[in-house]
């Protein structure tokens, strides 16, 4: 049975953790969830949550039977604290309990669905890329690497996230438009057209607010 530990024991973090041991039916059949990583070792103090952080994600060697689930919605915290895992051969799971995918979904490593997401068919999420609940996601949209999506964003056919790009609750993106690399859609955006890498959008129509290196 694989040993699955969380990191980043935040609201995120016990989000994932009711997921997966309240409503994925491999829960002590497959993998059991043996706790948090986290840095901060107060983070759990006043939440009864069921199981304890047991070590830093920053210095922590896998173990044989070792999995592991990141939890943290900051895409660069993601990768800061994913790497050190990876490079001491740490294996990622992704998790979807709940969600609805259609044909040829193709989920990355240690990527996290949040409940009911729909994904149509031909979506590609990639590695690390979180999508929260009740998000729709048309055919062929493509979500990079790290990416994070909030709830209850809609995304029509053919949308294109760049890797660490982060799309805020409630926006709607139409067909087609390709969001760049790190820019941030903010939250209820009604985005149009495409969005430069690095820029930061609001509104309805969405108008870039900001830009990196302006």
């Amino acid at each position: 049975m694989q040993r699955v530990l969380i990191i980043g024991a935040g609201g995120w973090g016990r989000e994932v953790l009711h997921q997966m041991t309240h409503d994925d039916a491999g829960h002590k059949v497959h993998w059991y969830v043996d706790g948090f990583l986290d840095s901060r070792a107060h983070v759990l103090d006043g939440y009864d949550v069921g199981v304890p952080i047991v070590g830093d994600p920053m210095t922590y060697m896998p173990q044989p039977g070792d999995v592991f689930v990141c939890a943290l919605g900051d895409p660069r915290e993601r990768l800061k604290y994913t790497l050190p895992i990876l490079e001491k051969g740490g294996m990622f799971i992704p998790v979807h309990t709940q969600s609805f995918l259609s044909a040829r979904v193709h989920l990355g490593q240690g990527c996290l669905l949040g409940h009911w997401v729909h994904a149509g068919p031909d979506v590609w999420i990639d590695d690390f890329a979180n999508v929260q609940a009740l998000t729709m996601l048309g055919h062929d949209v493509r979500i990079g690497r790290y990416a994070h999506v909030g709830a209850q964003v809609f995304m029509g056919g053919g949308v294109r996230i760049g890797d660490f790009a982060v799309v805020h609750p409630r926006a709607t993106i139409l067909p087609g438009v390709a969001v760049g690399d790190n820019a941030v859609v903010g939250a209820g955006s009604v985005v149009l057209k495409d969005v430069p890498a690095g820029a930061t959008v609001f509104g309805n129509p969405a108008k870039v607010i900001f830009q990196k290196g302006e």
